[in-house]
């Protein structure tokens, strides 16, 4: 009966112990309890083991549950990763030419109808950033350039157009552009703006000729107007921008048309023309001695005489230059309208001194003054059927609108301040 109570009051006192650690009245029960039953303290020992079986039951509990929760939620993750997409545009800048000729309207009306049937301008984004299936930049899809068709016959100067790219959250930072031009004629690209992205447009300045698949087949690439050191070159611009540099420096191969924008170099060895005649025969300047001058590269045929000559082209065949150092419509314009009126200062006075009797002396400063504020008339009857033997009648007909008849003189530059 003694052992009885002495069990009893064993499993009192560690109910008590667990109440002790909830509430702080319990510790008064405790010390009751040991006073009235008197229990032997040896019989306490056996409680710390339970004790620590109950803890690792816990630990044991709670171990699974955490892993099944982060399982969870890398999950639903990746789920919504591969879900989210959105859409940006690209804002194209197309300078048309004002003055075109009957081939080339002609050509723009064939583009503008095969445009709706596919064969049209279709660009493609890249990123920054590699893909890890392919090692290559992150690409979007091919989008395609919208209402070429419609604005064919638009006559600005300017014309802009608009295509639309879908693309994943983890794209990146755009990088590079590719245009694809499956039309007929060529076109002159200004810019290219991107808006969409969080970090504000993003600008591509062109300012090039992206020609016809058919005479260059492949991608034109331009790359963002953000300049890289050579190290600090990012992994998916890195391979673009060596092949873009090494097909701008060429491979010293072939003939050279006029719509390759290939800048390597040669020696001046085109100065003679020894099939024509022996005096004509001239030395060529640069070489590994002397690297300097040069001159671009055409790789024309060599002459007759002279394997080490490189045959000339005379007018009014063109010289190769790279495409987008040639003249523009609007300045190819000035040139030739600042040519004739060259000519014109020198051949119309010498007609009017030797076909007119009239006195034409100076007879004061005011009339050499007059060149440069009134100008010359050039309505002088014989002069207007000589004029429209000139070359140029376009250029000379601007001239006679925009002067309202008259040639004015250019003011030198030392009386430039006088007159302003």
């Amino acid at each position: 009966m003694a052992l009885t109570k002495e069990f009893m009051g064993c499993s009192l006192l560690e109910r008590s112990l667990c109440l002790s650690s909830s509430s702080s009245s319990s510790s008064d029960f405790q010390r009751k309890l040991q006073k009235n039953l008197s229990i032997n303290p040896a019989f306490f020992v056996p409680v710390q083991p339970r004790r620590s079986v109950h803890l690792k039951k816990t630990r044991t509990f709670t171990t699974p549950v955490a892993a099944i929760s982060e399982d969870l939620i890398k999950a639903s993750v990746s789920a919504t990763q591969k879900a989210v997409k959105f859409k940006v545009r690209a804002v194209l800048t197309v300078r048309k030419n004002i003055n075109e000729d009957l081939k080339e309207q002609l050509v723009n009306h064939l583009d503008a109808l095969t445009d709706k049937i596919g064969r049209n301008v279709v660009l493609t984004l890249l990123s920054t950033e590699l893909d890890p299936k392919t090692k290559g930049p992150k690409r979007s899809r091919e989008a395609v350039l919208k209402d070429w068709s419609k604005k064919s016959n638009i006559k600005a100067e300017r014309v802009h157009y608009t295509a639309d790219f879908t693309l994943d959250s983890d794209f990146g930072m755009p990088g590079a552009i590719t245009v694809t031009n499956k039309h007929q004629k060529e076109f002159f690209l200004e810019t290219i703006t991107i808006e969409g992205f969080a970090c504000g447009p993003v600008h591509f300045h062109c300012n090039s000729w992206v020609q016809s698949n058919k005479d260059h087949p492949g991608k034109r690439i331009f790359f963002t107007n953000q300049p890289y050191l050579p190290s600090e070159t990012p992994e998916g611009l890195r391979v673009l921008r060596e092949k873009e540099l090494k097909d701008l420096r060429g491979d010293g191969k072939g003939v050279r048309k006029l719509s390759d924008r290939i800048y390597d170099f040669d020696v001046y060895n085109d100065l003679g023309n020894p099939d024509k005649c022996s005096d004509l025969v001239r030395p060529t300047l640069g070489g590994e001695q002397r690297p300097y001058p040069r001159r671009c590269r055409t790789g024309r045929v060599p002459t007759d005489t002279d394997m080490h000559a490189e045959s000339r082209i005379e007018k009014p065949l063109p010289m190769y230059v790279p495409r987008d150092e040639q003249f523009e419509e609007s300045k190819q314009d000035t040139f030739s309208t600042g040519r004739l009126k060259a000519v014109l200062h020198n051949l119309i006075p010498s007609l009017k001194a030797s076909l007119s009797a009239a006195n034409h002396d100076f007879n004061a400063f005011s009339d050499i003054d007059s060149l440069y504020s009134e100008g010359l008339l050039l309505n002088l009857g014989l002069q207007d059927g000589l004029l429209k033997k000139l070359p140029f009648p376009k250029v000379v007909s601007r001239i006679q609108e925009s002067s309202q008849g008259l040639l004015r003189y250019d003011i030198p530059k030392i009386l430039s301040r006088k007159h302003s």
